[in-house]
């Protein structure tokens, strides 16, 4: 009763964690949710100031660059007049779009002032003359003038009205122009209120590039352009923005410093999540620097992404609390299952525990049968080692008296029976010593006494060997016994030579017993394995009997006959093709035959190949 009320708390506390845990995961991925919002829109707005800023800035450096190209132009020709630099001016659409005007101003000393107003009126056909607007209350007369000339305006009027006007009268307009020309290089600031040039309009750039003329005297190209009309061409390409920023735009340019704000939007309107972007870069001799700040209408935070998350996440929630809640509700169900059926296993594990407590007598029972089998098998194959030796030695001896009374080497016995029975005594006692031999042999092998050596080898001179060897068998039935050799074979390879005579000889023999008419052949010839190793081939070929083929298969068994009328007839016991597969296992190869009933076998060993690297020396035994 105690385990079920622990086990029935410990289900409740799973279920308030599961709450717990999907309460915590809602917050967590909401408020990550409406992070990552709060980064995309911050995204969104830094990237698009960013390329607004971009435009702006290439906008102002096209001016400056197409200013140079004209001077450029100039320089290189002979004479430019006003209505060249006009048509010039007017088909460049950096320097006549958002231009108030478009001129050439010269730098000109008291000096200078009358040659300057000659070549003027030369080059204009007509009257010119400088104009000197009003200096303000107080100022000094600047040192030089800057006189316009080669005006191009979009309003005739205003360009008639630029002609010859000194752009430097006021000290603040000199200052700038005249560090521009000390500076020798392009400068671009907020143009200082001049009603004769601006007409008191707000927020333009004055642009002043210098250039030295064909006389070496020096000028001004001046471009002043509308900033207000530059950025609207430029919110027209990302209108997102444009519709909803305020940019503080700030020159520095020496120690003299203005700032300008332009925009559709109120100070203090920005959106909290979005700091204002700021880019500072140099143009020309000075030094900009633009603030961004957009309405929080331009890049809105989208909180649907967060949603979705809260609900996702309080939807799988619940959906987590009734599994588990439906799954524990199944195992107080199983565990009262599995009460019931785990006394069952108790009382079969006991039952087990029994059977296994025999099973492991039984174990020890076949282990000693087991060791005591392989005692058996070892004494068995020790007798049989020492009987082949014991029988050996009288054998010999009734093999060389049989030998010696057939031939009558002690001189000639009166009846010639006894001859053709010391004949047939000869003939039994060798048969007998080959099955000797064969036991023996197989003993040795059981026992692991039979090692296979690697010696240089002639393989004809082996093959020849055992053609002589058995071409005396093979006449008196009247059989032709042969060896082929292929080009492909080479003439001496490593290998165990007394054993491969004994497979060759066991093949030959076998054939020229079962074969009553045509031929025997030995053929040798070389055949890679599957595996891409070297091999060769040792296949022996006859016209005999053949082999049923049900009964091929178990032709390489141990005491193993194809046809017992076949065995009293030809002798043998059915050793000679289990010792040739043993042999050959050993030597890492494989044996096989091909039969076919009436017509005759072929019994192919297939042995790795490894060529000798030297002529071997012919130490074998003579036979």
């Amino acid at each position: 009763m105690s385990q079920l009320k622990h086990r029935n708390y410990r289900q409740m506390g799973l279920l308030f964690l599961v709450i717990f845990a999907g309460l915590g995961l809602t917050f967590s991925a909401t408020r990550e949710s409406v992070r990552t919002s709060e980064q995309q829109a911050i995204s969104d707005f830094r990237a698009g100031a960013e390329l607004y800023v971009d435009r702006v800035r290439q906008k102002m450096q096209a001016g400056l660059t197409a200013v140079t190209d004209l001077y450029r132009y100039y320089k290189a020709s002979d004479i430019v007049t006003r209505e060249t630099f006009n048509l010039l001016v007017k088909t460049n659409s950096s320097l006549s779009t958002n231009r108030l005007f478009v001129s050439l101003a010269y730098a000109m000393s008291p000096e200078q002032e009358a040659v300057f107003i000659a070549s003027m009126r030369e080059a204009y056909g007509g009257p010119y003359k400088i104009k000197e607007p009003p200096l303000p209350e107080g100022s000094e007369k600047p040192a030089r003038k800057f006189p316009l000339f080669f005006v191009w305006a979009p309003n005739p009027e205003k360009k008639a009205k630029l002609q010859g006007l000194n752009v430097g009268a006021s000290p603040e307009m000199n200052g700038f122009l005249e560090a521009a020309m000390q500076f020798k290089t392009s400068s671009v600031i907020f143009s200082p209120t001049l009603p004769d040039i601006d007409g008191g309009k707000q927020g333009l750039l004055l642009m002043a590039t210098p250039f030295i003329t064909k006389n070496g005297n020096e000028g001004l190209m001046l471009q002043l352009v509308d900033f207000q009309g530059l950025l609207k061409s430029i919110g027209a390409e990302i209108p997102a923005l444009a519709q909803s920023l305020r940019l503080k735009a700030t020159s520095e340019w020496g120690s003299v410093v203005h700032r300008q704000s332009f925009g559709t939007i109120e100070q203090g309107s920005e959106a909290s999540a979005l700091d204002p972007y700021q880019k500072d870069f140099v143009l020309g001799a000075g030094k900009w620097s633009f603030t961004i700040t957009a309405a929080p209408k331009a890049y809105r935070i989208d909180y649907g992404p967060a949603v979705i998350t809260a609900s996702v996440c309080l939807l799988l929630t619940g959906l987590f609390y009734f599994i588990v809640w439906s799954q524990l509700r199944r195992a107080r169900r199983v565990a009262e299952i599995v009460n019931r059926r785990t006394r069952a296993l108790k009382e079969a594990h006991d039952e087990l525990e029994e059977h296994y407590k025999l099973l492991q007598n039984l174990n020890k029972d076949v282990e000693e049968s087991r060791r005591s089998a392989e005692l058996a098998n070892r004494a068995k194959s020790e007798f049989l080692a020492t009987m082949s030796h014991e029988l050996r030695t009288p054998l010999n001896a009734i093999l060389g008296f049989s030998q010696l009374l057939s031939e009558q080497a002690l001189g000639p016995i009166g009846d010639g029976r006894y001859i053709d029975y010391a004949k047939d005594i000869h003939s039994s006692g060798s048969h007998l010593l080959s099955l000797i031999n064969d036991i023996l042999d197989l003993a040795k092998l059981e026992a692991g006494k039979i090692s296979i050596e690697k010696n240089a080898v002639s393989t004809r001179q082996l093959t020849h060997r055992v053609v002589t060897l058995l071409d005396q068998q093979a006449k008196n039935k009247n059989i032709e016994l042969y060896a082929e050799f292929d080009d492909n074979m080479p003439d001496y390879i490593l290998g165990d030579e007394l054993r491969l005579r004994q497979i060759l000889i066991n093949l030959c023999s076998n054939a020229i017993k079962f074969t009553h008419e045509g031929s025997v052949i030995a053929r040798l010839f070389s055949k890679p394995f599957q595996n891409g190793r070297q091999g060769w081939v040792l296949e022996v070929q006859d016209t005999g009997i053949g082999i049923p083929e049900e009964k091929q298969a178990t032709l390489f068994d141990r005491f193993t006959q194809v046809d017992a009328a076949l065995s009293r007839r030809h002798g043998g016991v059915g050793l000679g093709l289990a010792i040739c597969r043993e042999l050959v296992d050993r030597m890492d190869g494989t044996i096989s035959v091909r039969s076919m009933v009436g017509v005759g076998t072929a019994v192919r060993v297939h042995l790795p190949l490894e060529e000798a690297s030297e002529d071997p020396v012919d130490d074998s035994m003579m036979i």
